[in-house]
This record gives C-alpha cells, structure tokens and sequence, in this order.
C-alpha cells in the first residue's frame, strides 16, 4: 500500500510541476500579446510535435518552406540500428526530393536535424512521419 501511495504522490507532483510550467507558457504569450505583439501574417510556417506513446514530446517541428527543423526536447541517445535507419531516411529523401540535413548530436544524444528544400507537403510529412516512427520508439 505504502508503494502505491509513493507512486501516486510522485505522479501528482510530476504533473502539478508540469502544469505549472504550462501556466507560465500561457502566461508568457499572453504578455506577449499584451504589449502589442502581433504574429506576422502571411507566413506558412508551422509547428508541430513528435511524441512518445505516453503522449510526451519527444521533439518539436519547426516548418517554414523550404526548411524544416527538428529540435529533441529530452535525453535521447540513439542506438546505431536507429542511427542508420535514420540515416538512410534521409540519405533516400536526400538523393529523391533533392534535400540537404545535417543531424546534430551533443555528445551521443541526438540534438537538432536540420533539413532544406523541403519544398511541399508531401516530402514534409514523409519525412516527419520516418522520423517519428524512429524517435516514438528510440524513446
């Protein structure tokens, strides 16, 4: 019993910690938008999230044509099975819609990739699709 209570103790700390950091989030945008902040119109850029199947994100998708971004929000160290699946994603993606990447690693945990000429929605969520898959299960 004592380890049930320890487990929902841990549990209820781990997401009040995790609302309150939400709360500052939401309170940050809205004193950006308070001091006259305005988002630039026109612009296709977008964002989106790779997350765990525990619904925890993994990375964020920073998207405006033709660059595409994705930076690792947690500890994340790839084994080399997943390195090279990762790889050849991008080396086929590379050689067939003519991107360029460049994956950045801090040590061996996995950073930031970087990809250009990402010029159309198709190659975007092809990618972010791969890459997902890869980071949901590296997780």
């Amino acid at each position: 019993m004592e380890s049930n209570t320890d487990e929902l103790r841990k549990f209820l700390e781990n997401k009040i910690s995790n609302l309150k950091k939400e709360l500052e989030y939401y309170e940050y945008l809205l004193s950006l938008l308070e001091s006259g902040f305005s988002p630039v119109k026109g612009s296709k850029g977008s964002i989106d999230y790779i997350k765990s199947r525990k619904g925890e994100i993994i990375a964020e998708v920073y998207y405006t044509p033709p660059l595409m971004k994705i930076i690792v929000r947690r500890k994340l160290t790839l084994s080399k099975a997943y390195i090279n699946a990762l790889s050849k994603i991008l080396e086929d993606s590379k050689n067939n819609d003519k991107i360029d990447y460049n994956i950045v690693f801090d040590k061996d945990d996995l950073k930031e990739i970087s990809i250009n000429n990402v010029n159309d929605d198709l190659c975007y969520n092809k990618i972010k699709i791969a890459l997902q898959t890869i980071l949901e299960r590296a997780s």
